[in-house]
């Protein structure tokens, strides 16, 4: 029997929040729940390149920002389980 106890870092709109965060040439990736390992691959590339830009955010992550919460912008992850929004 697998048993599991904590929280689980997940985003109320149950999708990633990649990008810029408001202090300065800090970085997030982060919120990705139970199935980020998946999509650690493209993660990395995509984090790599907006560092890489000097903050240009690829077009693959632009939807991931964290301004999205505060804008009313949340994704719609299809493969979630239950939406809140």
């Amino acid at each position: 029997m697998r048993q599991w106890g904590g929280i689980t870092d997940m985003t109320p709109d149950y999708s990633p929040i990649m990008g810029e965060s408001p202090v300065e040439n800090y970085y997030l990736d982060a919120g990705w729940g139970t199935w980020g390992f998946k999509a650690t691959p493209i993660c990395g590339k995509t984090m790599a390149e907006l560092v890489a830009s000097g903050g240009k955010v690829p077009t693959l992550i632009k939807p991931f920002q964290l301004e999205r919460f505060a804008n009313f912008q949340q994704v719609n992850e299809m493969g979630a389980t239950a939406a809140s929004h």
